[in-house]
């Protein structure tokens, strides 16, 4: 049977001779880097039975270039994350691209306040503190909150786009009800897009309002757009003919601050600018 002495004496290198980009210093007989002149061995005293044994270590320069490998694997393997995050928040491809970076500038104020929302996510997120994006159709309130999620994204919380029909359709799930309505509070941000659209019933308005005040018990932010104003909003809340639908309202407006999206109309400005550029790649109205 083997003693440990002996196995660990298997483990030390054999003596070997210096490569090209090395030297032997003379001083201690040690193998150098010649690029950074520090060690790539060092002496270990009493590796075993008190007996020194010369072991390999990484020179200076060869550390900082492991370190630099390692850390752009784990930036990689970090987008990556993100990535495969982003595909499961935002299931609409074109979705996934609107970002900050590629707003017009037509709305200063209203990129300002949703990148402020972004910055300041951290302590809105201890509250639930959310966003309502009112405003004409076409005006940049779908931009607007998929460029706050994917911001989100990018700093790695968990975020969801969805519709108040999906909820309700994940309600209708029986079976799995349950699992879906807490993997919906488990996420810190939740996007609904185009309040008011929706079909409702008893049974849907039921579900909605467990939903926003689910949102509201585990402080899940939500952003949400509409083309309702806040008045209206409020009118909807007050309104005691419908108790379940003014719930509804009366709790949107406690967890989202309202903010108007400029009435440019956008999504007419890009159909015109876009009919525009097939015409002339059609060869219509050239002179």
């Amino acid at each position: 049977m083997e003693h440990a002495s002996d196995i660990l004496n298997s483990l030390i290198p054999k003596p070997r001779e210096p490569e090209a980009d090395e030297y032997i210093n003379e001083a201690d007989g040690l193998i150098y880097c010649k690029n950074c002149k520090t060690p790539r061995q060092f002496v270990f005293e009493n590796f075993t039975g008190g007996k020194p044994a010369i072991l390999p270590k990484l020179c200076k320069c060869k550390d900082e270039e492991a370190k630099k490998k390692q850390q752009e694997e784990e930036r990689r393997e970090r987008l990556q994350r993100i990535e495969n995050a982003r595909n499961l928040a935002i299931t609409v491809p074109s979705y996934r691209g609107y970002r900050f970076s590629a707003d017009d500038g037509k709305t200063p104020k209203t990129t300002e306040i949703c990148k402020n929302y972004v910055r300041n996510f951290p302590e809105f997120s201890k509250t639930g503190q959310g966003l309502l994006l009112y405003g004409d159709v076409g005006t940049g309130k779908t931009f607007y909150a998929l460029c706050i999620a994917n911001a989100l994204i990018n700093r790695e919380y968990r975020v969801l786009h969805t519709s108040l029909a999906d909820v309700v359709k994940m309600a209708q799930d029986f079976d799995n009800a349950e699992a879906h309505f807490n993997r919906l509070m488990y996420k810190q941000c939740i996007v609904i897009d185009d309040l008011g659209t929706e079909r409702t019933t008893s049974f849907a308005e039921e579900q909605i309002y467990k939903f926003i005040d689910g949102c509201n018990t585990h402080n899940v932010a939500l952003i949400v757009t509409t083309n309702y104003t806040p008045k209206e909003l409020e009118a909807a809340a007050a309104d005691t003919s419908d108790l379940t639908h003014a719930r509804i309202y009366s709790r949107l407006l406690e967890k989202c601050f309202p903010v108007r999206v400029n009435d440019i109309k956008r999504r007419e400005a890009n159909t015109v600018k876009n009919k525009a550029t097939v015409a002339e790649l059609l060869g219509i109205n050239k002179k």
